[in-house]
């Protein structure tokens, strides 16, 4: 046999020879596989390490033939499983041992190849041959492998400091970076695929990256080994401690004696004053990222002794005040008190969910908690006597906030508009996905509140 031409020559112009040339005429929908596409019943011995060889090829943008894709529906079960396994294997070396197998992740983890089938579909549909659509999923699902074993690889180096991220570079930027990689390969590799030159190439190219690329985007990532535990306990909530007479009477005295320690303002010296405001209970990532918050402004602007934090969580409910409304306007008012309203700034931060109606959640089974409006908000600021103030809320459709807390004097900076959600709620997290971009990554490059929120814009986009 002689060499076989490019991907898009021996797919789009498939070879006939003269003995059979009557027999194709007769039936135009059925194409015989041309010399480069050997017929293959998926059992093949050069297949699977063939297709991750090829795949390896097109991630490094160079030229792979159909022929080295062993396109079958076997192939395809096989990388997909293996990708599976690649995934929890990553998902392992992260967590550890602790964690447990998260079904609710599998629906992402495999939808990008369902998505890959009906692109090679409408290729073949566009240049009228159905062999692209075994060659496309499986094409994409041998790069795929290939990519996200180096991708994994290069997260778990960066987190145990084997690899530092140098030069201004950030977690993100490097997210995109392989997401750049991955896009530009796949396109280039759909293109040489579809042959035929620019012109007709364009038409699947199109195809692919509006069926792929953009709606893989989107899809939520994540690990199929997750952190925590499968949450299959039949015991009560341990927020059940909340209704145990010894909490509730102490209550009262967490609170007073948290309000007692908020220092006075100093005299001559601009102070800043944080209330953090986590209410709700049921997920622990608001509880770690109020102390994170705490932590980092006590480091870089110097609140230690004028800060206060109100979670609700199980975990604290006997050693800390809850967080409700009226634990927050006594918070704001005592806070009020202290300061000089002419030179001090006060910190709001709320991190919980939020509601289309644009009421944020105070949950605390079974104690029945009053849910937060703006205007809630709004009424304890003012009555609190506090003129400078910088009110961070992170929860869904937060942007219904910032109408009710705005004038002068106040930066109303919300996580999303009045219409979206948020994101970033697990529980293995210690922040919220725009708190972590505006407290851990911004305010640590500026002490400005208007300037930390530009960068975390960009950054959260």
């Amino acid at each position: 046999m002689s060499e076989s031409p490019e991907a898009g020559q021996d797919i789009a112009q498939p070879a006939v020879n003269d003995d059979t040339a009557n027999d194709n005429t007769a039936n135009k929908n059925t194409l015989a596989p041309p010399p480069s596409i050997p017929a293959t019943d998926g059992h093949g011995s050069r297949g699977f390490s063939g297709n991750l060889a090829a795949g390896a090829r097109l991630l490094l943008f160079l030229p792979a033939r159909a022929s080295q894709f062993e396109s079958s529906a076997n192939q395809l079960i096989a990388l997909v499983a293996l990708s599976l396994v690649v995934n929890v294997a990553a998902g392992f070396a992260f967590v550890g041992a602790e964690g447990f197998f998260d079904v609710h992740a599998l629906p992402s983890a495999v939808f990008g190849i369902l998505l890959a089938l009906f692109a090679g579909h409408v290729i073949g549909g566009v240049l009228r041959d159905r062999r692209f659509g075994m060659l496309i999923p499986v094409a994409v699902a041998s790069a795929a492998v290939v990519l996200n074993i180096i991708a994994d690889c290069l997260w778990l180096a960066v987190d145990q400091g084997w690899i530092p991220l140098k030069g201004g570079v950030n977690s993100l930027e490097l997210y995109y970076f392989l997401v750049a990689w991955w896009a530009a390969a796949m396109l280039l590799a759909v293109a040489r695929f579809a042959g035929g030159g620019a012109k007709g190439a364009a038409l699947p190219v199109l195809v692919f990256g509006a069926v792929v690329l953009l709606p893989t985007y989107f899809l939520p990532a994540g690990w199929l080994w997750g952190a925590g535990d499968a949450g299959g306990s039949d015991d009560p909530p341990q927020s059940f401690a909340a209704v145990q007479e010894p909490v509730l009477y102490a209550q009262p005295e967490l609170l007073k004696a948290a309000l007692e320690k908020i220092q006075p303002q100093r005299p001559g010296i601009p102070d800043l004053y944080f209330v953090g405001f986590a209410p709700y209970a049921a997920q622990d990532v608001f509880m770690k990222e109020m102390d994170s918050v705490d932590r980092l402004l006590r480091e870089r602007f110097d609140t230690d002794g004028r800060s206060i934090t109100l979670v609700n969580n199980a975990a604290l409910v006997d050693k800390a005040p809850i967080a409700s409304l009226t634990s927050l306007r006594r918070a704001l008012k005592t806070v009020g008190g202290r300061i000089d309203p002419a030179e001090d700034l006060v910190l709001l931060h709320i991190a919980t969910h939020g509601s289309e109606g644009h009421e944020l959640s105070a949950e605390f089974w079974p104690l029945q908690l009053v849910q937060v409006t703006p205007g809630d908000l709004r009424l304890a600021l003012d009555e609190a006597g506090i003129k400078w103030r910088v009110v961070v809320v992170s929860a869904c459709y937060s942007g219904g906030f910032i109408e009710a807390l705005k004038g002068p004097g106040t930066l109303v900076v919300t996580a999303a508009d009045a219409k979206h959600t948020s994101f970033g709620c697990g529980d293995d997290s210690d922040y919220t996905y725009f708190s972590r971009a505006y407290f851990d990554q911004a305010l640590r490059k500026t002490h400005s509140f208007a300037d930390a929120f530009a960068l975390a814009r960009e950054w959260v986009r």
